[in-house]
């Protein structure tokens, strides 16, 4: 008899479930068409009127006259404002053209410099010659631009500290083959391929979850996008096991072989990065990056899970004889 009337409660209740009243005046939440517009803009560009930029490009020139009072307006008798890379500008206004036959908007965005220096530009000239104020936003850009540059120094600079250590025939530390007694090097390389995997995931598949992060940047995960707050998280897992890398390099390494080690860990970072980052895209940074992280635990259980340890110091032991820690002999 109970389940008999709990099931018809469920069948009655989408019947007089709450609706919205159509005869409700809803005159309170009409918007005229520029608020409308104005909407429309920034969920699509994900930013507004009084949004500041910093100009990137080397000169922006900048139409005092708006778009639609430009097309009647001899273009040479305008002579447009200028503002120069390094300037900040603010968003005043924002309107747009309408091609009459496809229907297709033209956005125009009015930005200031100062009280002399305002002027409209075409929205895709601004985007590509701008970057948000924010620090995030800028440290995106500036990484985007430079991290081949980056990878190409670090190469560098790491197979000239190899060449001098060879010629030397000393022991050479490299992460996942002769690494330290820790697992945080080989943490932060797999903590780096689940970030470089999310992020071009991101990039490929969902592009306007990452725009819209681009233009209003968090370092907080939660609250975020699914795949952007795994992007998140990841990114802060892997501050902390740099972080720790840091302490047991400088504790277990002398000053020539930590500079050394954490040379060689920058290069496999860099290449880390974009390998899973690009892989991605074309489907095969999933398998890729399971294979990865395979690799790393089995480098990790055999370097460094020894089924022995040191009756003297404590250290772990692959076999038993001469402690290379403490040179103590274990039978």
């Amino acid at each position: 008899m109970l389940h008999r009337n709990l099931l018809l409660l469920i069948l009655i209740f989408p019947l007089v479930a709450c609706h919205p009243d159509e005869n409700k005046n809803t005159t309170g939440w009409d918007l005229t068409r520029e608020q409308r517009d104005s909407l429309y803009f920034a969920r699509t560009r994900h930013y507004s009127i009084n949004y500041n930029f910093i100009i990137t490009g080397d000169s922006l020139a900048l139409n005092p006259i708006p778009p639609r009072q430009l097309i009647s307006t001899f273009s040479e008798t305008i002579t447009p404002g200028m503002v120069y890379k390094g300037d900040k500008v603010v968003v005043a206004d924002i309107t747009y053209t309408e091609n009459d036959s496809s229907r297709q908007r033209h956005w125009y965005i009015k930005i200031a410099h100062n009280q002399e220096v305002m002027g409209w530009v075409e929205e895709k000239l601004l985007r590509d010659n701008m970057v948000p104020c924010d620090p995030i936003s800028q440290f995106i850009h500036t990484f985007s631009d430079t991290h081949i540059y980056l990878f190409c120094i670090l190469i560098a600079l790491a197979l000239l500290f190899y060449i001098y250590r060879l010629k030397q025939h000393k022991h050479i530390p490299f992460i996942h083959f002769q690494d330290i007694d820790s697992i945080y090097p080989g943490l932060l390389c797999v903590t780096t391929a689940l970030a470089a995997t999310l992020y071009g995931s991101m990039q490929h598949f969902a592009p306007e979850i990452w725009q819209a992060y681009y233009f209003n940047p968090s370092l907080n995960p939660i609250g975020q996008p699914g795949i952007l707050a795994a992007f998140l998280a990841s990114v802060w897992m892997m501050l902390i096991a740099f972080i720790a890398t840091l302490d047991e390099v400088n504790r277990q390494l002398r000053h020539m072989e930590m500079i050394t080690y954490l040379l060689g860990l920058g290069c496999t970072w860099l290449i880390i990065y974009v390998v899973f980052s690009q892989s991605v895209k074309i489907y095969i940074g999933y398998p890729l990056f399971l294979a990865y992280l395979a690799f790393a635990w089995n480098q990790y259980r055999k370097h460094h899970l020894a089924p022995l340890v040191c009756g003297r110091c404590g250290r772990p032991l692959h076999h038993l004889g001469e402690c290379p820690f403490c040179h103590a002999i274990n039978k």
